[in-house]
């Protein structure tokens, strides 16, 4: 029966499970090619989409020359770019996710195994708070946090941007993901670019395309190499 079902999700995705998460009012767990994918009702959360997107900036960043020990992910998601950090590059680091959805938390235990990662340490809170209240501090910071397709308002403000780069390591990296599909998200990260750069002196906007959607990556870099 499991064979006949990941034949059937190559020809169309199935959904397996729906949920009502704590933050995102809906939540559905797909499969297709084969493998799980996570969903809100309007954009994909984890092993859709956004995994393009970020294994792209991966390569084109070439993440495995830098010497990278450890790493917030502000957005866990069901654990797309730990999976990616892990698991396809081999980044030998420590990794804090902080993950504001106890359901999501959940479904990414259930259905995509993020607790075999032995140097992963999972964060319930809200990733504001977290950041405002940590004395840790980080080689690599990726924030990517939406609610359905949107950049909650405090998540573009200078507080968060000012303690994400007093939680930065003096050599550190910063990614900063946001979608930029329609013109309402184009007007806003053309407003948060200039804030952003201000804080991380010589950031880059990449923009990419990754399964017919536009995200913008704010990206600063003065990691050393290894």
């Amino acid at each position: 029966m499991k064979k006949i079902k990941n034949i059937l999700s190559e020809i169309h995705p199935t959904i397996i499970e729906t949920r009502k998460g704590s933050v995102t009012s809906y939540l559905e767990i797909t499969k297709t090619n084969g493998k799980y994918v996570l969903n809100s009702d309007t954009a994909n959360y984890s092993f859709g989409g956004l995994h393009v997107l970020f294994d792209t900036f991966f390569k084109q960043m070439r993440v495995k020359q830098y010497d990278i020990r450890t790493v917030l992910l502000l957005g866990m998601g069901a654990g797309s770019v730990i999976a990616l950090l892990k698991e396809k590059y081999k980044i030998e680091c420590a990794i804090t996710a902080i993950e504001k959805d106890d359901v999501v938390i959940e479904l990414a235990k259930k259905y995509f195994q993020i607790e075999k990662h032995k140097t992963l340490s999972i964060v319930n809170d809200d990733a504001f708070e977290y950041v405002k209240t940590t004395t840790k501090k980080f080689d690599l910071i990726i924030s990517d946090i939406f609610i359905e397709g949107n950049v909650p308002e405090q998540f573009a403000s200078p507080e968060y941007i000012h303690n994400l780069k007093r939680i930065s390591n003096k050599n550190s990296c910063l990614i900063y993901n946001k979608m930029t599909e329609d013109p309402i998200h184009k007007k806003e990260v053309k407003a948060f670019e200039k804030l952003f750069s201000d804080v991380f002196t010589g950031a880059e906007t990449h923009k990419l395309i990754a399964n017919d959607s536009e995200n913008s990556l704010l990206y600063y870099n003065t990691l050393l190499l290894k």
